[in-house]
């Protein structure tokens, strides 16, 4: 009779009813697994998620060969960012990261212009999962003297902010020293250097990040597939596609306001919203969560 062996680890990247398992027992080690989905899958969830697993879920493997095994169980997550399934009709959502220390959110400052409604969606995820953010400013090398600094309104917030450029290596040491032996997840639209950050922060780690799959042999989904890589230093970072939409998932649009301190605050004061920097962005959200709603 065959002895089961049964193994720990850390879930690296998703794929069609598989995924990746990074062991750690030993961390260069990767098994390609299925799952058992009457195991890992909660009916009774009023949201249904896309995929039973996501990078950064810490999961039991039962070992089939060298290269192959089954998730026998998924860990409880202490957190988690997720969002609404991008194409998908229904409550299904789409876990992004687990077990995360921290959120960088990577902007820019031109080419593509900062985005303010994405980074409060961000925002409002990292808060309502309870999840430290950190604003990255990427392309700063492309700032002219008369370029105000959008970031401003969220430093005001008491939310930490790195202005950098990838391009000329400036700032780079500052984001280190957050991220380092964290498990990370880096975020953020198409285009905004995310890479370029990524490569000169890990350097080598970046060559696994885009290569083909070893045992699909096929290249990653760019649009929908996030990917751990163990890094230096007790350091995981999640690299995610760039992301065009953040749907918020289960965000009452009468409670949005908390998420707004500021607004909130002039709101109970009676003062005049409208002048606020973030107002514009609170009345969109809230107008794309109550149609979503109905």
């Amino acid at each position: 009779m065959t002895e089961i062996t049964l193994e720990t680890g850390v879930v690296s990247e998703v794929f069609p009813k598989m995924c990746n398992v990074v062991l750690n027992s030993d961390h260069s080690k990767k098994l390609l697994c299925t799952y058992r989905r009457a195991q890992v899958i909660d009916n009774d969830k009023e949201w249904r998620e896309r995929s039973p697993v996501a990078p950064g879920d810490l999961v039991e493997v039962q070992v089939l060969g060298s290269r192959d095994g089954v998730i026998e169980k998924i860990n409880p997550r202490r957190n988690c960012i997720q969002r609404r399934a991008p194409g998908k009709d229904g409550k299904v959502l789409h876990t992004i990261a687990a077990n995360i220390d921290l959120v960088v959110i990577v902007t820019s400052l031109h080419d593509p212009a900062f985005s303010p409604g994405l980074v409060d969606r961000f925002l409002i995820a990292t808060q309502k999962a309870g999840i430290a953010p950190l604003l990255v400013i990427n392309k700063t090398d492309l700032m002219s003297a008369a370029d105000e600094k959008p970031w401003a309104m969220y430093e005001q917030l008491d939310i930490t902010c790195l202005p950098i450029s990838a391009k000329l290596q400036k700032g780079i040491e500052e984001v280190r020293e957050y991220v380092t032996g964290k498990t990370v997840v880096f975020c953020g639209h198409s285009g905004v250097g995310k890479t370029s950050l990524l490569s000169a922060l890990f350097g080598e780690s970046m060559g696994k990040v885009g290569a083909i799959n070893d045992y699909t042999r096929k290249g990653k989904h760019t649009t929908t597939v996030s990917t751990l890589v163990e890094a230096k230093d007790k350091t995981r970072f999640i690299d995610t596609p760039g992301i065009k939409e953040f749907g918020l998932i289960e965000v009452d649009p009468k409670e949005l306001i908390e998420y707004f301190p500021e607004i909130l605050a002039a709101q109970l004061k009676r003062e005049p919203l409208e002048e606020l920097p973030r107002y514009e962005t609170y009345l969109r959200i809230k107008a794309a969560l109550e149609d979503e709603g109905r």
